[in-house]
């Protein structure tokens, strides 16, 4: 036990060192027209093992909070007077709003675990979210989240419009691709989905779908018909496994999605399983000295 500690500790201060080192020694630091990537949101998948949700991504830049789910298989992860009955563990919101990380919260709806269920069932769901936003009008909140990911491969995604169309605005809604570069995703977007409805684009980098430089192309894509402002990218901070589990990114993994992102907003899924406390504070130093100056700089 003692010598994994070693070995993690040792693994840490290398590995700091070598992005101050990287930090003072860069040959091609900032050009005027690079920004930073804006990190404004982190995801939550609630589960027992992570309620409540504790953290320090505030060091990034996050100011807003997206539980995925308020109320999942009919019951709710928050402590609030509801129409459904709770989880052994669960949560108050306004206590939630209360972290630096949490200042906003865009709200989760009622959802499923299992995507097949969810979108068989997304108009019920859609019923159910309106109950939650019932439930929570005298609380201030950035937005809602509907839990019902969308894909090409969903025949039925008209149905999804339907939910969407019947919810409080403003909601948002997430959509994936299995290929690598999709062909024609904007003019799928654009058969379905209602007005003023934000979208968040899963990277598909922390499935091994694509590399973060393709998942940029998408990206900018589907921005040239929607704007920047309605569809903002999800950095996927995990990494697929030969047993089929998905294990933590490490630091370089996420530095590499977030230097491919420069100039757009981030929401990472997601912080409570996969951001601890040590690769925030890696990604948060690399991002200091990285963004620390606009000019260019040439240092032997």
């Amino acid at each position: 036990m003692i010598k994994k500690r070693l070995t993690k500790k040792a693994f840490i201060i290398i590995f700091t060192c070598s992005l101050i080192l990287l930090g003072g020694c860069m040959h091609d630091v900032q050009a005027d027209d690079i920004q930073p990537p804006q990190i404004e949101g982190i995801f939550w998948q609630p589960d027992l093992a992570t309620t409540a949700p504790r953290g320090n991504w505030d060091l990034l830049g996050v100011d807003t909070f997206l539980p995925q789910w308020s109320v999942v298989e009919s019951k709710s992860w928050f402590d609030h007077d509801s129409h459904f009955s709770k989880w052994e563990k669960n949560i108050n919101i306004k206590k939630l709003n209360q972290e630096p990380w949490a200042q906003n919260i865009i709200l989760g709806l009622a959802g499923e675990y299992n995507e097949t269920i969810a979108r068989a069932n997304v108009l019920e769901l859609a019923k159910h979210s309106n109950k939650i936003i019932e439930d929570t009008k005298t609380i201030p909140l950035k937005g809602y989240y509907f839990p019902v990911e969308a894909d090409p491969t969903w025949i039925c995604v008209h149905e999804l419009a339907k939910a969407i169309t019947s919810l409080s605005k403003p909601v948002w809604i997430s959509i994936y691709s299995a290929e690598p570069s999709p062909q024609y995703l904007d003019s799928w977007l654009k058969s379905w989905l209602p007005k003023h409805t934000g979208v968040f684009f899963q990277d598909g980098v922390g499935v091994g779908t694509r590399s973060p430089q393709q998942a940029r192309i998408i990206l900018e894509d589907l921005q040239k018909d929607f704007g920047k402002d309605q569809i903002i990218i999800v950095l996927e901070a995990f990494r697929p496994m030969k047993n089929g589990k998905f294990r933590s990114a490490y630091p370089w993994e996420i530095i590499e999605q977030l230097k491919t992102y420069e100039g757009q907003k981030v929401y990472i899924f997601d912080g409570p399983h996969y951001m601890n406390r040590w690769t925030v504070y890696s990604v948060a130093l690399w991002y200091k000295l990285h963004y620390s100056s606009h000019h260019t700089t040439k240092v032997t």
